[in-house]
């Protein structure tokens, strides 16, 4: 299976009946990093667009067994991941600070360390969530599914390139 594809099929495995869903950001097939690059949002938020995670799970006709899989894989890694999430921030704000001030090169290197250990981590976690999801899927909802995120893909790429370039010199 294709690094694009699979990234792709994370996007449906942590969604929720009137839950979360994670879109993913593509990953070029030439990357050497396997990970899936997840930006999670909110369902409000979704919904705010019109892509709630209900209206995905309409178009792949989930029957409500799977529903409830997906549900319960997403639960299972739910409050894992978001410590995870939250322990990298307050490591990446504590390393941007180190940044700012006199700390020693040794010390910034170690802090680093850990922020890309605590990456790591969390990446493990999305792709096992990944793994375990995969096969609720059959082979045709897997293809609708790849489908309907390229689409998805073209319409955030059009939409990025009408946003104003900040002016640096603000």
């Amino acid at each position: 299976m294709s690094i694009r594809f699979t990234t792709l099929l994370t996007i449906l495995f942590t969604m929720t009946v009137g839950g979360n869903i994670a879109f993913a950001v593509p990953i070029n097939a030439s990357s050497a990093s396997l990970e899936p690059n997840l930006i999670a949002q909110s369902n409000r938020r979704l919904t705010r667009k019109g892509e709630g995670s209900e209206a995905l799970m309409k178009q792949l006709n989930l029957s409500s067994q799977q529903q409830q899989q997906l549900t319960a894989i997403r639960q299972k890694y739910q409050g894992p991941m978001k410590q995870l999430r939250e322990q990298l921030r307050q490591n990446q704000q504590e390393l941007k600070t180190m940044m700012d001030g006199t700390t020693p090169a040794n010390t910034i290197m170690a802090k680093h360390d850990q922020v890309m250990g605590l990456r790591q981590q969390l990446d493990k976690l999305r792709f096992q969530s990944m793994l375990e999801s995969r096969d609720v899927l059959n082979p045709d909802q897997r293809k609708q599914f790849a489908q309907l995120m390229d689409q998805r893909r073209e319409n955030w790429r059009n939409k990025k390139g009408d946003r104003p370039v900040p002016n640096p010199d603000i």
